[in-house]
């Protein structure tokens, strides 16, 4: 299987977005499906508004005194001091200060969501009108829904990389696209061999 950073970047390159990165928040939408608004509003990403991965707790003598605490997405927050020249995202200053919240993290961690590809694959659907509100509560409502095209996973998000890499019955479209480059290139090959 490939690497999720690889997936990521050939989703990105294709202006998708990926329900599950190792690099980047989590989709809100997606943890919200197994897990109650109450338990993720303190893990939210201030920049990019999902839930933060590999949080860091913003630490600025300017916002010392605000009860708020601000968690940002480690690549978040690297992206941002990137494109502002290192200013703060909460109050626009120099010298943004920042350090891990080992807390928020194994918070983040523990948190049960469902396969991310089966998440992305209903999306889809829905978008593209395939399946309607009823078929989608009446997939939901059986209990083998581990047929051809499903995956009933339901886990820790500290363990989806293992199931996406040894488990998961679901392709990524990355690796139908992958796979489709190959199948072309060895086309190709054997065209000129002929």
């Amino acid at each position: 299987m490939l690497a999720l950073n690889v997936e990521r970047d050939e989703k990105n390159s294709e202006n998708k977005i990926e329900t599950f990165s190792s690099p980047g928040c989590y989709n809100k939408d997606w943890i919200l499906l197994t897990n109650k608004p109450q338990k993720i509003n303190t893990l939210i990403c201030c920049i990019c508004k999902q839930v933060a991965n590999n949080a860091v707790e913003l630490q600025c003598d300017e916002h010392e005194n605000i009860e708020q605490v601000h968690l940002v997405g480690e690549e978040c927050l690297q992206m941002y001091l990137k494109q502002s020249n290192g200013k703060c995202p909460i109050q626009q200053h120099e010298h943004c200060e920042f350090s891990k919240n080992k807390t928020i993290r194994q918070q983040v961690s523990e948190l049960l969501v469902i396969c991310p590809r089966q998440y992305d694959m209903k999306q889809r659907q829905l978008k593209e009108g395939t399946v309607t509100g009823e078929e989608e509560e009446e997939h939901e409502n059986q209990s083998n829904w581990n047929s051809k095209g499903h995956c009933n996973y339901k886990g820790k998000i500290k363990e989806m990389k293992d199931h996406l890499d040894k488990s998961c019955q679901l392709i990524s479209i990355q690796q139908v696209i992958s796979l489709v480059k190959v199948l072309q290139s060895q086309l190709q090959t054997e065209k000129l061999q002929i």
